[in-house]
């Protein structure tokens, strides 16, 4: 005979998934870095994972529309599933200022950012794995935010830099190639500060359901 009460939707399950959608585009933006020059086709690519990454949010809208009971708060959920899609689809902007810019050739500034990007997806997915368990691991939460915490500041730090450095005088750039590097970097910037807004959500959400 079966259990009276049917076992519910793995909320938890949801969150890691998201960011497992994400960090499949950091890595698929990797991958097309790998080369000599940027993977197009990779780069293309991008665009199926933000639609995987849409129908996931459309999938977890009517779970928990439809839940009786949640495990925590139904609007902090609905950020969360927010947060994690803002960054999927950042890391899909990359991709859009890439092939709409004709940018082919990756230098270190852009190299950089995506293996930041990717390091701090990493850490979101562990950050996810031990979200389940948010009321005894308070403290390891903690330190994984404050990981993604210095990575972002990396990002920022290497964002100011690469600024920096594209508008020095003695620099010989041709004013296309300055406007495809500015557009570029500021859009990765966005997406590392995505990744951070990610572990904001987990904290408030141990704030508030605590």
């Amino acid at each position: 005979m079966g259990n009276f009460f049917s076992k519910g939707p793995d909320y938890f399950g949801l969150f890691q998934k998201g960011i497992q959608i994400s960090s499949k585009a950091a890595k698929t933006l990797q991958a097309a870095f790998s080369g000599d020059q940027i993977d197009e086709e990779k780069i293309k690519g991008l665009r199926a994972i933000e639609h995987e990454g849409d129908q996931h949010v459309h999938e977890c809208g009517k779970l928990i529309a439809d839940a009786f009971i949640t495990p925590v708060e139904r609007p902090d959920m609905m950020n969360m599933i927010a947060a994690i899609e803002a960054l999927t689809d950042s890391i899909d902007d990359i991709g859009n200022q890439i092939y709409m810019m004709h940018i082919v050739k990756k230098d270190a500034t852009s190299e950089k950012f995506v293996g930041l990007l990717v390091s701090a997806c990493e850490e979101l997915s562990t950050m996810m794995v031990v979200f389940k368990n948010f009321k005894t691991k308070q403290d390891e939460l903690h330190k994984i935010s404050i990981r993604v915490n210095h990575i972002e500041e990396e990002g920022d730090a290497l964002f100011i830099s690469a600024m920096r450095n594209l508008f020095d005088p003695k620099q010989e750039m041709n004013t296309v190639d300055v406007i495809r590097c500015e557009h570029l970097y500021q859009t990765m910037e966005d997406a590392m500060d995505c990744c951070e807004d990610v572990a904001d959500a987990v904290s408030h959400i141990i704030i508030t359901n605590t």
